[in-house]
């Protein structure tokens, strides 16, 4: 039986709307985003909790999903340690592709040859794991990029802010757990110390930050297609020369800067 949404913003401290606590929808200060929490917004609630179906929603980032989903976020603790806190272990290992849900497998389409035929799709595992690696790689380099820009913009608030709820919500939709926190987390580390993924959007990142700055346009439009841009460059150079390493690929990065502007 899954556990109660409520019980479990409760036991976690969130903020409610007292006029709608314990009702079908309960209201409550976003946790994910706290953009409810800014000044001058002390009477807003974002987060929608339904306590019928245990599902959540934020109306201002779009974060949603299920109980279990909702408490292993706020938790921090893998999606499947806080299922089988409540439904116990499974007998037999679950391969990791077979984890992924519908919305994940359609990113890098596989939903439909799942809904198909499943045994083959059970055949093709590997496969399906090696896409869903490569897909989570990708994203991982180019939303720690758009960071690393979002970042380091100066006297532009209201356009930084854009940016930034804009990075929250597409973090969200690319379907990677907790891929907001995981940027974080790369982003307080020393460089060297960084995961392989975060040293290279920490290339793409300062590359299309110059290029942003040559121009002076910081608009989201602009900056999103930069690190775009350059990232797919990167994969290019990377494709046709096989170059390996972090001084070659800062080297491609300034070579394709007059390619950006």
């Amino acid at each position: 039986m899954l556990p109660e949404i409520l019980k479990v913003a409760e036991e976690y401290g969130l903020t409610f709307n007292p006029r709608y606590h314990g009702k079908k929808e309960t209201l409550c200060k976003c946790t994910f985003c706290e953009e409810d929490s800014r000044p001058g917004k002390g009477n807003k609630f974002y987060l929608s909790l339904n306590t019928h179906d245990q599902v959540y929603k934020c109306w201002y980032c779009g974060v949603s999903g299920g109980v279990i989903d909702f408490e292993a976020k706020l938790s921090g603790l893998p999606y499947n340690e806080v299922r089988e806190k409540y439904f116990g272990k499974r007998k037999k290992p679950v391969h990791p592709a077979e984890s992924l849900n519908a919305r994940q497998l359609r990113l890098i389409g596989w939903a439909e040859y799942k809904r198909n035929d499943r045994y083959d799709f059970k055949r093709n595992r590997e496969s399906v794991l090696r896409d869903w690696k490569n897909y989570e790689h990708e994203e991982l380099v180019k939303h720690f990029a758009l960071f690393m820009v979002i970042a380091h913009i100066e006297n532009q608030a209201e356009r930084q802010n854009e940016l930034l709820q804009y990075m929250i919500r597409s973090c969200h939709e690319t379907q990677i757990y907790l891929l907001f926190t995981r940027l974080l987390a790369e982003y307080v580390k020393d460089e060297e110390e960084r995961a392989g993924w975060a040293k290279e959007g920490t290339n793409i990142g300062r590359a299309a930050w110059k290029v942003s700055l040559s121009t002076y346009d910081f608009g989201m439009d602009k900056v999103v297609y930069n690190v775009v841009f350059l990232y797919h460059m990167l994969v290019m150079e990377e494709t046709q020369t096989h170059i390996k390493g972090t001084h070659k690929n800062e080297a491609i990065m300034n070579d394709n800067l007059s390619f950006a502007n």
